[in-house]
């Protein structure tokens, strides 16, 4: 019997192990040959295809024959791969064995070149070692050679100091202490060695000694004028010694140079004060011209300045002289004088910098020019005083009528000339300013505070205070406080019986050479504005520039109260006509005639005067049309009561009326424009409620509803009291008006009296509507006319 353990080496020889890579070969060589037995092939499929069928069978010893010779030749080719097998081995073991001689044989050589490498380093170790050696040894030996000559330097140098000095040989001193000095700076680390000290402290007293020997024979020859090369000598030791004896020095020579000048112009010499300021300076500048071209300068080395320490300590001592000399004599101060000292003054300073440009610590640039600053407010009160002088001027000739030009030769209104000379002085003022202070802009803003005052005096002083009045105040009634006076002044003003005074042609004349003058210095302040707030941020002129606006439009308002009162005449005949008997319409009424007469002949002439001020002319007319408008219509309202045919009358005035205001600008000129737009809005707001107005006065009265509807459609913006005012024109009882009012009042939501005084009621809608047109061309510059009740309120103030 066989174990399992037998069976399992018997199967493992029959099916013996073989690599992956040998499997590969095998099968390679298999798929090579074309061989009968094919081992990927199953055996029996083998036999299957060489013998499918008996007849094949026949076959059978010549495929016997074919695997024998294929089994002979795989024999054949196994030993030949075994055999070469056999050899590779053998040569790859001869390979390997020379490989490792090889490298046995490198590594005895780089053993070799290691050692001989070793070696090399420490002999250059040793060669380095003897030549650091010999580096200290001639370091130390160069130092000590030095130090040794320095030694020899500075025992000859004091030696020789010490006998020089006995001799006052001091251009031995000049050229040998230097050079002693800047050796014994060397020994400062050996200080502590006791030679090296005792040297030191040797050489100190020798300094002490040299300075103040020198110290005397410096001032002895300079006191006795004794100028030599040997002074030179002696101030290059100066400026070798330490210890400050150059500065000494330098502060009692410009002391004793300056001596005399202390003398001559103390404070309180008469010569001192600043109307003489020349002199000074021109004592400095001789002295200062002597010192240098004399020869003195040359004496003191260059490095000394003593040009700039002279003119230095001369500014100083002058500045001080001046600060307490000013301060104690200020009330004799005026400012033309002090603009003779600072002008001198800096004269001189630009000689000095000229001379002696800014170097460091000196610097002459207005070095005693500010020392003045503190008192420039002489020169701002002086200015105050001859501006005023100059408004005083102004205000007497035009109160003696030199001022504006003359009528006859004048073809259109001018500024006054005074205006140009006002600019013409603040301008004078501002650069006058400039020149006195130190800091150009520092008197600015005081300046500017006196333009401004100036410019206002002479907005008021000068223009408003003779701008002519086209009213006067009508005669005082006993007791102010009765209320029979107030309403004799109610009843006097709503029949516009104030006494209106007219302008004469010169009076017009004036009130447009005024308008022109405002307007100039108006422009002319706003480039003044703008040249100042480049130079002072901030500063601000616009009060005055619409002061002078301000101005300007009260001259306008004069002219177009003027223009306004020459149709009061035909206004109050209007009022006069009784129009509940007029029974039919014909042309256009004579007060119509009468404005259209008066305008024409007044209108172009004030054109003509105000020819190079388009501008004003426009608004000249603006407000006229709208307060001849206002007031027409007010006239309206007085004309009661008015029959159908009246009011048709009163309706085809108003149209000629409206058709002449619109053509205004252009009255009885060459030229036909166009008016403006505003112009045109403000007199159709006017008249055409006018004109709807009458048109309801002229309509029937069929039914109160639609009596109102009609009203309310006419008049939308209409309120209680004119309703009331339109009915009294109509010539209604006031039970009648009650009715309508009741009804106006239901159908418009509004409140209100019925019936009352005419005097006391509120302003109509029709006033506001105008106040509104007024508005709207605010922005072109006009300022809203007064109208009636504005008017009866300031007369109500100052009769009660």
């Amino acid at each position: 019997m066989t174990t399992e353990g037998d069976g399992a080496s018997t199967s493992d020889e029959l099916n013996p192990f073989y690599s992956e890579e040998t499997r590969k070969t095998v099968d390679e060589l298999c798929s090579i040959r074309e061989s009968i037995v094919k081992p990927d092939k199953d055996l029996i499929e083998q036999i299957n295809e060489l013998f499918p069928s008996e007849q094949s069978l026949s076959q059978l010893d010549s495929v016997i024959a074919s695997v024998e010779s294929e089994i002979t030749s795989l024999d054949e080719e196994l030993a030949r791969l075994v055999e070469g097998q056999s050899e590779a081995i053998f040569e790859g073991e001869n390979a390997l064995k020379d490989a490792q001689s090889a490298m046995a044989e490198l590594e005895e050589r780089i053993e070799s070149i290691r050692g001989k490498t070793q070696s090399s380093d420490a002999v250059v170790r040793e060669m380095t070692r003897d030549i650091k050696q010999l580096d200290v040894a001639k370091r130390n030996l160069t130092s000590s050679i030095t130090t040794l000559h320095h030694l020899h330097i500075l025992l000859a140098g004091v030696e020789n100091l010490g006998a020089w000095t006995e001799r006052r040989d001091y251009a031995s001193i000049a050229r040998q202490l230097p050079a002693v000095l800047n050796v014994l700076q060397l020994f400062e680390r050996h200080s502590s060695v006791p030679h090296i000290a005792a040297i030191t402290h040797e050489l100190e007293a020798l300094k002490s000694r040299l300075a103040r020997q020198l110290a005397a024979d410096l001032k002895h020859a300079f006191k006795n004028g004794q100028l030599s090369e040997t002074v030179t000598d002696m101030c290059r030791v100066t400026s070798a010694l330490e210890g400050g004896v150059q500065a000494d020095f330098c502060r009692w020579f410009v002391d004793q140079q300056l001596s005399e000048y202390a003398l001559l112009y103390a404070e309180n010499e008469e010569a001192a004060w600043i109307d003489r300021i020349e002199e000074r300076y021109k004592w400095f500048v001789h002295r200062l011209t002597d010192f240098e071209r004399k020869g003195m300068a040359a004496i003191f080395p260059a490095d000394w300045e003593m040009g700039r320490r002279l003119s230095k300590e001369f500014c100083t001592l002058t500045t001080d002289i001046f600060t307490r000399m000013l301060n104690r004599r200020r009330p004799d101060l005026d400012w033309k004088l002090l603009g003779h000292a600072i002008q001198h003054t800096k004269m001189f300073e630009a000689l000095l910098t000229k001379r002696f440009p800014a170097k460091g610590e000196y610097n002459f640039d207005k070095v005693i020019w500010k020392v003045f600053d503190p008192f420039l407010d002489v020169f701002i009160s002086a200015q105050e005083k001859t501006l005023k002088d100059f408004l005083d001027e102004c205000s007497t000739r035009i109160r003696n009528g030199t001022e504006c030009p003359s009528r006859e030769t004048a073809l259109m209104a001018s500024p006054f000339p005074s205006s140009a000379d006002m600019f013409l002085l603040l301008k004078k003022v501002i650069t006058e300013s400039s020149k006195l202070s130190s800091q150009p802009d520092a008197l600015l803003k005081d300046v500017i505070a006196v333009i401004r005052q100036c410019l206002r005096n002479y907005a008021h002083g000068c223009l408003t205070a003779f701008l002519p009045s086209t009213t006067v105040n009508s005669g005082g009634t006993g007791g102010s406080g009765s209320a029979t006076a107030a309403s004799s002044l109610f009843q006097s003003f709503i029949r516009d019986d104030s006494a209106p005074v007219r302008l004469t042609p010169n009076q017009q004349f004036f009130t447009c050479c005024v308008l022109s003058t405002a307007d100039w210095c108006a422009e002319t302040s706003a480039q003044l504005h703008d040249k100042l707030a480049q130079r002072l941020p901030g500063s601000d002129m616009n009060t005055e520039q619409e002061t002078f606006y301000s101005i300007a439009n009260s001259a306008l308002s004069v002219l177009v109260n003027d223009l306004e009162i020459s149709c009061d005449a035909a206004l109050q005949a209007m009022t006069k006509i009784n129009w509940s008997n007029v029974e039919s319409v014909g042309d256009e009424s004579s007060f119509v005639s009468s404005i259209r007469s008066h305008l024409k002949q007044s209108v172009p002439a004030v054109r003509d005067l105000l020819a190079d001020k388009r501008k004003y002319f426009a608004h000249l007319c603006l407000k006229l049309a709208t307060q001849l408008s206002h007031k027409f219509v007010g006239a309206l309202f007085r004309c009661r009561p008015v029959s159908t045919h009246g009011a048709e009358q009163l309706l085809l005035d108003t149209h000629s009326l409206k058709t002449f205001l619109l053509g205004l600008p252009s009255v009885d000129s060459a030229v036909t424009t166009k008016p403006p737009t505003a112009f045109i809005a403000a007199v159709n707001g006017v008249m055409g409620k006018a004109e709807m107005m009458l048109k309801i006065v002229m309509s029937d009265i069929n039914s109160s509803d639609e009596f109102v509807d009609n009203y309310v459609k006419l008049m939308p913006d209409s309120d209680v009291t004119e309703l009331q005012k339109v009915l009294d024109m109509r010539g209604l009882k006031r039970t009648e008006q009650t009715a309508l009012v009741t009804i106006y009042r239901s159908k418009t939501g509004q409140t209100g009296p019925i019936g009352g005084s005419e005097g006391l009621t509120t302003t109509s809608s029709l006033q506001t509507n105008a106040m509104s047109q007024l508005g709207s061309v605010a922005a072109v510059g006009l300022d809203i006319a007064d109208t009636s009740m504005r008017r009866l309120e300031k007369l109500v103030k100052k009769k009660l």
